[in-house]
């Protein structure tokens, strides 16, 4: 009894901190346009800037299955709000989009993927992780909608980068001193299994173009995410470029909750093919239209195809993956889309032009679409096999 309260207690203390160290990325669209208006950054900058935040949670997210076990959480939760915490209060001195930003960037992000992989293991160890995972995403986007409104709303550009810095350095140092309440449950240390090193790093074919889809589709979706607020900027005001990231975190929301509430009814390729078609229909609308509504609309779409296709990719990798030796991967490939699909977009837009940078992404989802169909495949063979 004593254990499960001690269990409940981390997961619910790893789902607050997870959120609000999280924070940065999820209004990341509207720090962009800060810089854009104040420092005059052109979008190839831009996507670099949101891609080297992205590539320390990468990093760390990809190796933390190496040293994942050989720490305790409480200290590496501690130690990576820290590191976090002295990156935003870097930027705080110095936020001008040079090379000394990005590094601060990284440092940064690599304190967030140390704390947030340690937090996801703790909620994966909780004793209903369906249920922590959805909390955790649910406050995530509620802490991003609230920022991105009240930072376009009641902070003038001048002052954004100030505030989010000044504050995003108080909740690393607070989610420091919080994560010393973890108490680590009195179990032997985890023992690495026995496996060679080759069995244990060669995911078989499927596994791999399963990984790859969640790739291709995060690269199109984060390099359309960094630019909506840039969007609605260059239609009407930041106002506007608000709203549609607030409406798009929203709709991934209910993207979520809808993936939750159909499970498994429609299997895995009809959910995949409709995320991929309104996606693919949400870039169109952009590309098409200036009005206000028509935007809108189409932020939503996105987000809700974004996440609500999530779900069913993850969960054909962790089907495929029935030893789970490589759904620690699906993260990993999530960041590096993140860092990939910003930078790409953004240097596309000014070599090119917006419409140029819709069209490729349009382009990365498809392929996404034809990785996923052969791992779909190959796991219908498997079932079908073990019915027979």
């Amino acid at each position: 009894m004593l254990e499960h309260s001690q269990t409940t207690r981390n997961s619910m203390l790893a789902i607050v901190l997870g959120s609000v160290l999280f924070g940065y990325w999820l209004i990341l669209p509207v720090v962009l346009g800060v810089y854009s208006d104040i420092y005059g950054l052109q979008e190839d900058k831009l996507g670099a800037l949101a891609s080297i935040y992205s590539l320390g949670i990468f990093i760390t997210t990809l190796t933390s299955t190496v040293w994942l076990t050989r720490f305790r959480r409480k200290s590496q939760i501690v130690m990576g709000a820290l590191l976090s915490a002295l990156g935003f209060f870097l930027l705080l001195q110095h936020a001008t989009g040079d090379n000394l930003t990005l590094l601060y960037h990284f440092i940064s992000s690599l304190g967030l993927g140390v704390a947030y992989a340690a937090m996801m293991a703790v909620l994966a160890d909780s004793a209903n992780p369906t249920r922590s995972f959805a909390l955790l995403f649910f406050l995530q986007v509620v802490i991003g909608v609230m920022g991105s409104l009240m930072l376009t709303r009641a902070v003038s550009a001048e002052q954004t980068l100030s505030v989010v810095y000044a504050g995003m350095a108080v909740i690393g140092v607070l989610s420091a001193l919080l994560a010393t309440k973890f108490q680590e449950p009195d179990k032997a240390r985890r023992v690495v299994a026995s496996q060679p090193l080759r069995s244990r790093w060669a995911p078989s074919l499927p596994i791999l173009l399963g990984l790859l889809s969640i790739l291709l589709v995060f690269t199109g979706d984060a390099g359309v995410w960094v630019f909506l607020e840039r969007i609605g900027s260059a239609v009407e005001d930041r106002k506007l470029g608000g709203n549609l990231v607030s409406i798009n975190l929203a709709a991934g929301a209910i993207g979520s909750l809808t993936a939750a509430w159909l499970a498994n009814r429609f299997g895995f390729l009809l959910p995949m093919v409709l995320a991929i078609g309104l996606s693919i229909l949400s870039v169109a609308m952009l590309n098409l239209s200036t009005s206000d509504l028509v935007l809108l609309t189409a932020s939503f779409i996105n987000g809700w195809a974004w996440n609500f296709g999530a779900a069913y990719r993850m969960a054909l990798v962790a089907h495929l993956d029935g030893e789970r030796r490589f759904v620690a991967l699906i993260p990993a490939m999530q960041t590096l889309g993140n860092a990939i699909g910003p930078s790409l977009v953004g240097v596309i837009i000014v070599w090119a032009s917006y419409s140029a940078a819709y069209w490729v992404v349009a382009v990365l989802w498809l392929a996404a679409l034809g990785s996923y169909y052969p791992a779909w495949k190959a796991y219908q063979s498997t079932n079908n096999n073990r019915v027979h």
